[in-house]
């Protein structure tokens, strides 16, 4: 699962940001790849309907930890183990 789960988010970032996903790593930034807030916002909404996940993305504590592609598969990996 979780190789689904890192290879759908990054599926999802590349076609948002209309990218070759091979370009995009779990390493990969978010700052590198010009990701805005309204693109992050809009792929966090993709990501939770993908998966029937909530992240958790109330505080500014939460969106500061979404740094990288890795931070967000991390994320849903981790909501998904939940429901699991």
């Amino acid at each position: 699962m979780p190789q689904d789960v890192a290879a759908a988010t990054i599926k999802l970032i590349a076609t948002h940001l209309k990218l070759d996903p091979s370009v995009i790593t779990p390493d990969t930034s978010l700052d590198e790849l010009g990701v805005n807030s309204l693109q992050l916002t809009e792929i966090v909404i993709d990501l939770e309907d993908m998966f029937d996940i909530e992240i958790d993305q109330n505080t500014a504590e939460a969106w500061a930890s979404l740094k990288s592609v890795g931070n967000l598969i991390q994320a849903v990996e981790k909501l998904v183990g939940a429901n699991g």
